[in-house]
């Protein structure tokens, strides 16, 4: 029927959207505090296989801005 499809293509997926989607809320409230687009940051984290490479560059991303917020404090002559 329908050339083959069973109509059961969406479960495998399912499984790895139920795993990202904890993920995409608390990067949805991350790129708030990080003043990047929320509701791109929620969509990235769903898209299987592009979730791989976001998640790295929301790591980095996170990295850099806490660098950021620590560079004035090294910069300072008391140090802190």
């Amino acid at each position: 029927m329908y050339g083959g499809w069973d109509g059961h293509g969406f479960m495998p997926f399912l499984p790895m959207l139920l795993i990202a989607l904890p993920f995409a809320i608390g990067n949805y409230f991350l790129a708030e505090r990080l003043k990047q687009p929320s509701w791109l940051w929620a969509l990235l984290t769903l898209i299987p296989i592009v979730n791989y490479f976001f998640m790295l560059y929301a790591a980095y991303m996170v990295v850099y801005a806490v660098l950021d917020r620590l560079a004035p404090r090294e910069a300072s002559p008391e140090g802190g």
